[in-house]
């Protein structure tokens, strides 16, 4: 075991305010976590964990384009265009611009406030009109003694990188999202031509039933049994080709193509790829996430900023309760003639204090309750960080699981099929049992789909451990990633 120090980015900022005014730098309690997180069963060797920290990279979850290890060029596609038109996204990036803008905002007391006046006044007096013309240039600025200001401009900057964060998150969401759609609309594909092969065999059985019932070999309830399980069968069909179109209609939303909500999209060249197309092969291998990725996923980077913001503002609270600095200058003139206003000029500069006294215990109110949200920050930071690895290993659990499962269906989908085929054979010779036959065409129908549900699980739970580690910051890849 190991623990994971509050270092790198995770790492709070020395505010240091003059005189009596300070603040203390948030740290973290250090959470115990394991060197590496990994899907195989500890159980069965002892020195898993130097293994696996020592494994082949290849084996390693990556962080970056994950879905790009499926292989699947139109899942590419599909995932560049929602990246750009996706509307949630949209919306993300419209946060992050007003964050950013925000952060401006509070950065811009930092600068001198300079502004130009200009204005021109007439007088009346019995016959005499006058116009004046009067124009000036002023500044004032704040003396940061105590950090008030620079304090701001960190809340304002970390905020900013705390909605940063949560724009990466939703555009994993969004590859998540159109990564599982789209083989949900593969899979569904196959799930289709599977059915109808099984409804091509089932009608072969029940011609050769219902033959023999019309020779005396067979009874009419052998009859409507094979009748049964065929129409079973076309009730799964109409499920399947139901199913097909949500994933059609959720792939259509996630990627902003409002285009393929409707029946006929279906015919589209780039959806109908699915009809041809079947789920992609795992490697059934152990697979390892070092805790470093934890730090790297952009939930934790988000808690973690809103931590280091809320500490910042708490900075920004505890100064404002001390004198404010300031220094203001102006350059002015006025005279009748707008080209003369400068020759007789008036130049002032000042200095400002503003102490408070009394204000009814508000601004120790505001220090107190900013740093109950500093409290807040750090508790909500350390939960996702636990829950951010309780994610990680189940989704390895899972992995491991489905992958076991996905064997043994297999191979129990082996014998169910010459089981069956030996059935039939007897069944044709009429020295078979038709209840043996039955069972053995149910025992292979319930197992293909099983398998095939096993197979879809396992690609859902590998989806998932790729947006479990995932940074979701596709946009500044390196070449080499």
């Amino acid at each position: 075991m190991i623990r994971v120090p509050w270092r790198g980015t995770a790492a709070v900022a020395v505010l240091a305010l003059a005189g009596c005014a300070s603040v203390t730098p948030v740290e973290p309690p250090e959470t115990t976590l394991p060197p590496v997180f990994t899907n195989a069963n500890n159980d069965s060797n002892s020195n898993s964990i130097e293994a696996n920290s020592n494994a082949d990279r290849s084996n390693a979850i990556s962080a970056n384009r994950w879905w790009q290890s499926f292989n699947d060029t139109q899942l590419d596609q599909f995932i560049a265009q929602g990246l750009e038109q996706n509307y949630s996204l949209q919306a993300a990036w419209a946060r992050l611009a007003q964050s950013r803008a925000l952060w401006r905002q509070n950065a811009s007391g930092q600068y001198p406030d300079v502004n130009l006046s200009l204005s021109k006044s007439r007088a009346w007096r019995e016959n005499t009109t006058n116009d004046l013309w009067s124009a000036g240039v002023s500044t004032e600025y704040e003396l940061d003694f105590w950090g008030r200001v620079s304090a701001l401009d960190d809340a304002g900057r970390l905020s900013a990188l705390a909605t940063h964060s949560a724009t990466r998150t939703q555009a994993n969401t969004v590859a998540g999202q159109i990564a599982l759609n789209w083989f949900g609309l593969i899979k569904e594909g196959q799930n289709l031509a599977l059915l109808q092969q099984q409804q091509a065999r089932v009608s072969a059985a029940l011609q050769v039933t219902q033959g023999r019932f019309q020779r005396g070999q067979a009874d009419v309830s052998d009859v409507w049994q094979q009748q049964q399980l065929l129409e079973s069968i076309n009730a799964d069909l109409i499920s399947a080709q139901g199913q097909r179109d949500s994933y059609q209609q959720q792939l259509a939303v996630w990627m902003g193509r409002s285009e393929w909500l409707s029946a006929a999209a279906l015919e589209n060249s780039e959806l109908r790829t699915y009809q041809t197309q079947s789920l992609p092969q795992l490697d059934i291998t152990p697979l390892t996430v070092p805790v470093s990725a934890l730090q790297q996923r952009p939930d934790v980077q988000q808690a973690f900023f809103k931590l280091q913001s809320a500490n910042a503002s708490l900075a920004a609270a505890a100064a404002n309760r001390y004198p404010r600095f300031t220094l203001s200058a102006s350059y002015s003139g006025s005279d009748e003639d707008l080209s003369k206003v400068f020759d007789n000029w008036l130049a002032n500069l000042a200095g400002g204090l503003v102490l408070p006294l009394i204000d009814g215990g508000n601004r120790r109110a505001a220090v107190a309750q900013q740093r109950a949200v500093v409290d807040e920050n750090l508790a909500a930071y350390q939960q996702t960080l636990l829950d951010a690895a309780q994610e990680v290993q189940q989704a390895l659990t899972d992995e491991r699981q489905s992958q076991a499962l996905v064997v043994s269906l297999e191979r129990q989908l082996a014998l169910a099929s010459k089981t069956e085929a030996f059935q039939n054979n007897r069944y044709r010779k009429g020295v078979g049992d038709f209840l043996a036959l039955l069972n053995a065409q149910q025992d292979v129908i319930g197992l293909e789909k099983q398998l095939l549900n096993a197979r879809w699980s396992q690609l859902q739970n590998r989806i998932q451990l790729y947006k479990a580690v995932s940074h979701g910051d596709f946009s500044e890849e390196e070449a080499s990633s």
